[in-house]
């Protein structure tokens, strides 16, 4: 089986955590690549917190809603890269993107020509999940390459 080019979707939960070590021995024994992806769902309003503003107003450094939503997002895929890493897994890449995770993944996989999609099988967002069907679901129904769903 090829694994050239693995791609791991997280989003901090206890399921993407061990997705992320599966998939990070994957590439470890196969010498394969990782992509180790975040899709922040939210964009975020440009407004500021009334704390912000001061900074805002004394520092010139203008921190709004969105900005703290992608930094959150940017670091959960670091985080994660950083823990593949320590896991053995030699080239490996964070990854982010906004937008209806399912959807995201799968352009990413079809973008990047993914050999293999890991995935946990629930995440953040059970409720969410049970009353739309879950985002790990969706990915492998439409994946374009081998999914696995690790529980």
């Amino acid at each position: 089986m090829d694994m050239r080019l693995i791609l791991c979707a997280t989003d901090g939960s206890e399921h993407a955590r061990k997705a992320l070590e599966f998939a990070a021995d994957l590439a470890r024994q196969k010498s394969g690549k990782l992509l180790v992806m975040h899709v922040q769902q939210v964009h975020g309003s440009s407004l500021m917190s009334p704390g912000l503003e001061e900074l805002d107003r004394v520092e010139h450094i203008r921190v709004t809603e969105a900005d703290m939503l992608r930094g959150m997002a940017e670091r959960i895929a670091e985080q994660d890269a950083r823990y593949a890493r320590e896991r053995g897994a030699s080239s490996v890449e964070p990854l982010v993107a906004e937008g209806d995770p399912a959807g995201r993944i799968i352009e990413a996989a079809k973008d990047r020509g993914v050999t293999m999609i890991v995935i946990g099988s629930r995440g953040l967002g059970d409720l969410q999940g049970l009353l739309l069907g879950s985002v790990s679901h969706k990915v492998a129904h439409l994946a374009p390459c081998t999914c696995v769903i690790v529980r």
